[in-house]
C-alpha cells in the first residue's frame, strides 16, 4: 500500500488498531486541532499509517468511544470534544464495576477531596459562585419533605463548592464519585430528618464560607463528611443483623 514521503509507518503486530489509534491521538494534539475540525478520511489514514481501512476503522472506533472523534453521516470523520461529563461518566461506570457501593472507599477519597474543595472554594469563590452556593441550599431546604429531590440538591451544593474552585479537574472527579453517592442516599439517608440533618451541616459550611473563614468551613466540612460516615456504618451493621437473623431463622 503506498505511503506518504516522511509519514510514520506502523509495523503490523496484535495490537496494531490500537497503535494507529495512538498516532490518530498525537496527530490532533501535535497539530493543536480544535472540536469540530476535520481529519483525513480512512483511505487517507490508511495510506499515512501504511495499514488497511479495516485497521484504521477499528483504530477511529475505538477514538469514537472515547469521544476523541465523532462521525457524521456525510461529514466524516472530526475531532470530538472531550468534555468533562464523558470523564466523569468513566470514573462513575468504574467505581459502579469495581467497587460497588462499598462506601467507606468511597468516603477515604471523598473526605481527602472535599476538605481541599471547600478550603479552595472559601479562598477562590467569587460573588457569583457564593450566591450560587447559597441558592442551591436553599433549593435543598425547600425540598426536604421530598428526600429524593433534597439528595440531589445536596449533590449540588457539594458541586458548587468545586465549581467555585475554579479547578475544573476538582468538578470531573467530584462528578464520578456522586454517582455512586446517589445510590448511598436511597440506601442509607433519603428520609425528611437525614436530609434535614444533611442541610444543617450544609449550613454550617456554607456559613464559614461566607466568611471567607476557610478553617472553619474545613472542619465544618470534615463534621458534615464523618456524620455520613457513621450513619452509613451504621445503616450497613443493621442490614448485616436481619440479614442474619433472617438466616437464622429458615
Amino acid at each position: 500500500m503506498p505511503q506518504n514521503p516522511g509519514s510514520t509507518r506502523i509495523l503490523p503486530g496484535p495490537t496494531l488498531a490500537e497503535q494507529v489509534a495512538e498516532q490518530i491521538l498525537n496527530k490532533i494534539l501535535a497539530a493543536g486541532m480544535s472540536p469540530g475540525e476535520p481529519l483525513p478520511s480512512a483511505r487517507e489514514l490508511g495510506e499515512e499509517f501504511g495499514v488497511s481501512r479495516t485497521v484504521v476503522r477499528e483504530a477511529v472506533s475505538s477514538l469514537v468511544a472515547r469521544g476523541v472523534i465523532e462521525t457524521r453521516s456525510g461529514v466524516g470523520l472530526r475531532v470530538g470534544n472531550v468534555s468533562s461529563e464523558l470523564v466523569s461518566d468513566a470514573l462513575s461506570l468504574f467505581l459502579r464495576i469495581h467497587g460497588g457501593l462499598d462506601y467507606q472507599q468511597v468516603h477515604e477519597v471523598r473526605h481527602l477531596l472535599e476538605l481541599q474543595v471547600v478550603r479552595l472554594a472559601c479562598e477562590r469563590a467569587s460573588d457569583e459562585d457564593l450566591e450560587e452556593i447559597r441558592r442551591t441550599h436553599e433549593q435543598m431546604m425547600g425540598a426536604l419533605a421530598t428526600p429524593e429531590t433534597a439528595a440531589k440538591f445536596d449533590v449540588a451544593f457539594h458541586r458548587q463548592l468545586a465549581v467555585a474552585t475554579h479547578n475544573p479537574l476538582y468538578v470531573v472527579v467530584l462528578d464520578s464519585l456522586h454517582g455512586v453517592l446517589i445510590e448511598a442516599r436511597r440506601g442509607a439517608v433519603l428520609s425528611p430528618s437525614r436530609a434535614r440533618h444533611a442541610a444543617e451541616f450544609h449550613q454550617g459550611i456554607l456559613d464559614a464560607v461566607l466568611r471567607r473563614d476557610c478553617a472553619a468551613a474545613e472542619q465544618a466540612m470534615e463534621r458534615h463528611l464523618d456524620d455520613v460516615a457513621a450513619h452509613w456504618a451504621t445503616m450497613q451493621k443493621g442490614r448485616k443483623g436481619a440479614a442474619e437473623l433472617s438466616r437464622a431463622s429458615d
